[in-house]
Parts: structure tokens; sequence; C-alpha cells
């Protein structure tokens, strides 16, 4: 049996952790039980679990390899919840016995307070808890265990791990103990799964509402790979190196939300879906991809199978993404998502990218002329010292972008959208790309 300890009761990991264990337990991959309990003092999850046996169901909605999915799941892998607070002598035993942790505790989760003590109990800082609870097990002679931090920064493992050590040596719980934290196996992750929520009204408390795509990219050592393989899974990956799967999700998934959503707001739409069912931006889409996956160094194969799951996700009949919540600080978002896509391109084809081109200049458009753009207050104020004469030289500069390519054709696709309205304008870049 393989016990597996999960901190974080939320939507997110009982879609995506427990259906994938759920799942590898029905097909005899794994003989796991989880135990879930709340990283935080909120109680309300851990239980609405307690109260209907922690079993609960997950609905797939979505379309997948082409296909809508309509279909639910019954988890039935959760044992136990523990309430870390009233619950926490259960908890340091759990962890005592415990082979995996898997945690979810949002970006700020990971994080070194020095204010935290180890006599506090349960500690504050997530990392703190852990420190304590594995030095509670190391006393105790148990094995080390393998850590399987899911949330949403790079290298999450590593950044545990650090911290970890880091209350080691504060708290003076000495060499050996820095050696067994050492042995344990940290696997950095990158996961990928839509997670709606839940719907209101649902006699089942807990269930929790996904679309059917699902990505687990694990950073596995050689006992993560013994004891959890779990990779005849769809979607799950063990790499040795996970950072070209995070750049294939920044520039093709994110990426492709950020070139289009701006100008397709520009042109009436509300929804990604009615965005991805008129025939232009579909075009539109498929042509920025192409460019996007022309600077990365995976497998064409596995580029062209990721891309068309991005088709399928934005085509979703079941959700209705709003491009304006997508919107949200696009500034920041292009420069994280879209910017090295477009350096790149230039340096490997000796051309500038025109879609990519065209999503910055409808950047420009949208919070020049949209009365829409949310964002923060200095990117705010930059546009309202700009004009439509400048924006392009402003924005570049802004980015720090010099490579004429790019400014010239930005200039030109934004000098197309003033003379010739958006929607003539995607159509230019779409069906008569220019020189």
């Amino acid at each position: 049996m393989l016990n597996i300890l999960q901190f974080g009761e939320g939507n997110f990991l009982r879609a995506f952790a427990e259906d994938y264990i759920n799942t590898a337990n029905n097909i005899g991959l794994l003989d796991a039980e989880v135990t879930i309990c709340q990283p935080r003092t909120n109680t309300r999850v851990i239980n609405a679990l307690k109260n209907q046996d922690c079993i609960y169901n997950v609905y797939k909605r979505g379309r997948l390899n082409g296909k809508v999915v309509d279909e639910t799941v019954r988890i039935n892998c959760v044992k136990k919840c523990i309430d870390t607070v009233l619950e926490y002598e259960m908890l340091k035993e759990a962890f005592v016995n415990t082979d995996v942790v898997i945690s979810n505790t949002t970006e700020a989760g990971i994080v070194f307070d020095a204010d935290d003590k180890l006599d506090n109990a349960p500690n504050v800082s997530f990392p703190a808890k852990i420190t304590a609870l594995l030095y509670n097990r190391y006393n105790h002679n148990s094995a080390p265990v393998l850590f399987l931090p899911v949330e949403l920064i790079e290298n999450n493992a590593d950044e545990l791990k650090k911290c970890i050590l880091s209350y080691a040596m504060l708290w003076n719980l000495g060499e050996e103990f820095s050696n067994y934290v050492n042995s344990c196996s940290f696997c950095n992750t990158l996961v990928d799964r839509i997670v709606s929520g839940h719907t209101d009204g649902d006699t089942d408390k807990c269930s929790v509402n996904c679309e059917p795509y699902c990505s687990w990219i694990i950073q596995a050592d050689d006992y993560c790979r013994r004891i959890f393989d779990i990779t005849s899974l769809e979607g799950v990956v063990f790499a040795d190196d996970i950072m070209p799967y995070r750049t294939r999700k920044v520039r093709i998934l994110n990426g492709a939300h950020t070139m289009s959503v701006l100008a397709a707001h520009l042109c009436g739409f509300e929804i990604v879906r009615d965005m991805m069912q008129d025939e232009l931006f579909g075009k539109y889409i498929l042509a920025g991809l192409e460019e996007v996956k022309t600077t990365l160094n995976l497998d064409k194969s596995e580029l062209d199978s990721y891309a068309n799951s991005v088709l399928d996700r934005f085509n979703n009949p079941f959700i209705d993404h709003r491009l304006l919540d997508i919107a949200l600080n696009s500034v920041s978002k292009f420069k994280a998502r879209c910017l090295d896509s477009m350096l790149d391109y230039v340096s490997i084809t000796g051309e500038a990218p025109n879609i990519l081109c065209f999503g910055l200049a409808a950047l420009c458009e949208f919070y020049l002329k949209s009365g829409k753009a949310n964002d923060s207050a200095d990117v705010i104020s930059f546009f309202e010292s700009t004009s439509s004469e400048t924006v392009i030289n402003d924005i570049c500069s802004y980015y720090g972008i010099d490579n004429k390519l790019i400014l010239d054709k930005t200039q030109m696709h934004f000098s197309n959208i003033q003379s010739l309205g958006i929607r003539r304008a995607v159509e230019e870049a779409v069906y008569v790309k220019a020189d």
C-alpha cells in the first residue's frame, strides 16, 4: 500500500491528483490511499469530505482529441481527512507513515518566514510545517519521503527544499537532519487542467467540474520512477528536465490566448469559444501557433499534438471563458508569454512573426481605445501618455525590443487597424501575409 499525504483540499487537487491516483488504482498501476489535510485553518472542505466518507464526483466536460466528453468519475481513493489544527497529533503520525507528500498551497505558499518557530504547532508557513513534521519523522527513523509539490512556481520542489533547509539551519536541527532532508526526493512538477469548481445545488457537496484534458510533467528521480510510476496514464510524463515543457505551455497555451483575445474582443466577441468558431480567427490562431512552434526545441509531432489539445480546450462547449477575464494585465502577460517567441522567431527565420506582431498591435489598440483595459496603474499611465502616432515605438521601447523587423511589422499592422478597421486588418494579416 502506497500512503499519500496531501496538503491541499481545494478544487484543483481533488480534480487533478485524486483523479490520476483513482485511475491508477482502478487499472492496477498503484495501490494507493490518500489522506488530505488543509494547509491553513479553514476546515469547510475537510468537514464536508468527512461528512460523505471522503467520496465525491469529478465531472469532466469539454473536448479531448476532437471529441466532446461529458463523464462522471467517482473518486474513492481518499481514505481520511485530517484537521491540521485540531488533529495535529494525528497529522504527525500520518506524516511518519506516508510515502508521498503532494501539496498545492498556491504560489504564495512556498515561502520562508524567519519568524516561524519550531514549537509553533502547527507552524504558520507551509514549509515550516513540513520541516517540523519531517524532523519528527526523522526522529522516528522513518525512510526518506517523496515530495511532489504542484504549486505554480518554477522549480517548486527545489524551492520547497530550499525553505526546509533554511528552517533546519534557523532552528539548529543539526547536520544529520539536513543530510536526511537531502536524502528525500524533491521532484519539480508542472501541472495543467482547467478546474471550474463546484456546481451550486449539487447534492454532492464536494463535487468538482473540470475539463477532460490533464497534464502532469514530473522531473522524476529514480525513487519517484520506482514507487509512483503512472506514466502510462494520459498526460503524465517523467522528464529529466521539465523546463522545455514549461516553455511549451507558456508559449503555446498561454501565448495563444494573449496573441488573440484582445483582437477578438475588438471584433465584438465575448468568449473564447465564439472566437474559435469564427473561421477567420480560427485561421489566425492556427497561423500564430505555427509561428510559436517554430521557436520550440521539442519533437514536432509532440508540439503538434499539444497545439491540437489547446485548440480543443479553447473550443470547450461547457465553459464560457470570457475574453476580458483573460485580458487582465495583458501587458505583463504579453512580455511573459509572447515576447521571447517573437525574438526567437526572428533569430531562427530572419523574419518578423506576422501574427505575433499583429497581437502586439491589437494590444496597443485595445489599451488606447477600448476603455476596457484592466491593468496596473503604471501601465494605464503609460498608455495615457502615448498616442496612436508613437505607441508602437513606445511599446517596443517599453519591452526593450530594438529589432527593426518586429517594429516595422507591428507598425504596419497597427496602421491597418487604424485605416481599415480591426476585422479587415485581421483579414489582411491572415490572408495577405505582408512583406
